[in-house]
């Protein structure tokens, strides 16, 4: 499971919608989840973790054009190859994301340590997670 730590920025409620940004150091993250009462927490200037899934996270290459707004450069850290699939780990500002891609398109996008890729998760698979920091 990857987990970044960010700071609320912005929140626009639209129908039963919440579409936050989240600063995640001097990133923008983007996520959208279904409002309910239990999510009141979530303020601007609050706390909170991003969680998502290696299998939710998808890597193109640098010169690559894409429509997801959680897409960064930056350097695989290490790369483990099994026989079905390959976990490809970036360096994301210090901390590990980790990305499990199919052994075929890791071979066939050349990953290996030390390359630049784009690292990207859509906004709707991204969970919002109160942080420690929250004031709560």
């Amino acid at each position: 499971m990857n987990i970044l730590n960010g700071k609320i920025i912005s929140i626009e409620k639209v129908n039963e919608f919440l579409s936050l940004n989240i600063l995640v150091g001097d990133k923008n993250f983007f996520a959208v989840v279904l409002y309910s009462d239990t999510l009141s927490w979530m303020q601007t200037g609050r706390s909170a973790n991003l969680i998502f899934k290696e299998m939710e996270v998808m890597i193109a290459t640098v010169s690559s054009k894409i429509s997801a707004r959680n897409a960064f450069v930056s350097k695989i850290k290490e790369v483990e190859v099994g026989k079905l699939f390959a976990n490809v780990i970036f360096d994301f500002d210090g901390k590990e994301i980790s990305s499990v891609i199919k052994k075929k398109s890791c071979e066939e996008l050349g990953c290996n340590e030390g390359g630049e890729f784009i690292w990207f998760v859509k906004s709707n698979e991204v969970t919002i997670q109160m942080g420690e920091n929250s004031g709560k």
